[in-house]
């Protein structure tokens, strides 16, 4: 437990007020954060810019430090006060609740970090109100007293302190990773969808796509045009049964037009039977800054795409689209664009093969982290594709079934 006199809810405004209004100005507070990044000091540093990190702990505190009772009830937040403890529960479900606190230098500025996300910053020229350098006040002094006694803790025992964060730090702001089938294991609702989707002669066709991938042994096509790529977004399309009774007759470009992204760089304006209008336009119009490959729109990850590429041995295609929520589809478009003899590439081919038969690692990262882009989290060799935070629902289960890795340890210099 590190020394302060605040609790988890009182210690999380500031945070929260904090971060919205990160730059300090105030000369005290200044030279207060330079105190508490000397004092860290003591610390050997993890990587570039100076960072140095502690993990800590504050208590749960009362329900009258979560909030007023009367303040929520005439709000309408909650109707009684069971209502209202069942919320300080709801977000503090632990008596202890856990922070990582990370200070850097870059060039003549100080940057402290809770829970990953910028906090508090110094450097020149910043401004703020009255009201951020109140909060700003409060939260420094807070955080000197947790550095100063959590680094006189590491100095007189570093052994201890990191055993005492393996052994409490709660998982859900750990790193690990749970084999797939091990979790449709724990939640079978998910793995049934898998298995009403992806019959034995899908599986099939799917190993076949992932060997085509790995070799690259496709059968290049000597010419293309825009009329071919939508012909081939119509199989991608028609294998998820998107178009309806009422939708089913629209052309292939029209389709293209309902699902795609819609930033084509003028794609459906060329003529549809022309190969060299397509061929001058790929040289030319391709890279105006927009999305004519997005095939199915979607966000930053979930988007579903069918590249259209080039060699000196011809055209061919690449289909992406291996986010947990769309890779079902995506699937279904390789299995379809396989049969019809198209020549293609899957990307993640193998990945997305382990995914469909259980055999791959579901990556779970902490609950502070977004569940996107987390592969610098594993090492290459995992082939981790698919990532998730520790839950609530079966979490015992989940921890009991997962692999942990080790934390990183705190050296003194």
């Amino acid at each position: 437990m590190s020394k302060t006199h605040l609790s988890a809810p009182e210690f999380d405004l500031l945070i929260e007020s904090c971060q919205r209004h990160s730059a300090v100005s105030n000369t005290s507070n200044i030279e207060a954060m330079l105190s508490i990044f000397e004092t860290m000091c003591a610390l050997e540093e993890l990587g570039d810019d100076e960072i140095r990190s502690i993990w800590f702990c504050l208590n749960r505190g009362s329900i009258a430090q979560f909030g007023d009772y009367d303040d929520y009830f005439e709000s309408g937040e909650v109707e009684n006060y069971q209502e209202f403890e069942d919320y300080w529960l709801e977000y503090y479900p632990d008596e202890k609740k856990w922070y990582s606190f990370t200070v850097s230098r870059y060039q003549e500025g100080i940057y402290f970090y809770i829970n990953s996300k910028l906090t508090l910053e110094c450097k020149t020229n910043n401004s703020n109100s009255d009201e951020d350098e109140l909060f700003q006040n409060q939260l420094i002094a807070a955080l000197k007293e947790i550095a100063e006694d959590s680094i006189a803790q590491i100095r007189k025992d570093v052994k201890a302190y990191n055993k005492f964060v393996e052994e409490q730090l709660p998982y859900k702001k750990r790193v690990g990773r749970i084999l797939r089938k091990d979790y449709w294991a724990i939640f079978p609702e998910i793995q049934k969808e898998f298995s009403d989707s992806i019959t034995p002669e899908i599986l099939a066709t799917l190993e076949a796509v992932k060997n085509q991938a790995r070799s690259e042994s496709i059968n290049y096509l000597p010419k293309i045009s825009s009329g071919d790529f939508f012909r081939f977004c119509e199989i991608a399309y028609d294998a998820n049964n998107y178009f309806k009774e009422e939708t089913r007759n629209l052309s292939p470009k029209e389709k293209y037009r309902a699902m795609a992204d819609g930033r084509d760089c003028d794609l459906t304006s060329i003529n549809e039977a022309s190969h060299d209008d397509f061929a001058k336009w790929y040289s030319t119009a391709m890279n105006c800054g927009g999305h004519p490959w997005e095939i199915c729109r979607g966000g930053n990850s979930t988007h579903i795409s069918l590249f259209v590429g080039k060699t000196d041995k011809g055209w061919y295609l690449r289909l992406a689209g291996s986010s947990i929520v769309r890779v079902l589809e995506t699937i279904k478009m390789a299995v379809a664009l396989y049969r019809q003899n198209i020549p293609f590439i899957l990307h993640h081919a193998e990945e997305i093969y382990k995914i469909a038969t259980g055999t791959d690692y579901i990556g779970i990262v902490p609950e502070n982290v977004t569940p996107r882009y987390c592969h610098s989290y594993f090492p290459d060799e995992d082939e981790i594709i698919d990532f998730m935070n520790l839950w609530e629902e079966k979490q015992e289960q989940v921890i009991k079934k997962a692999f942990w890795c080790p934390m990183d340890e705190v050296k003194l210099k």
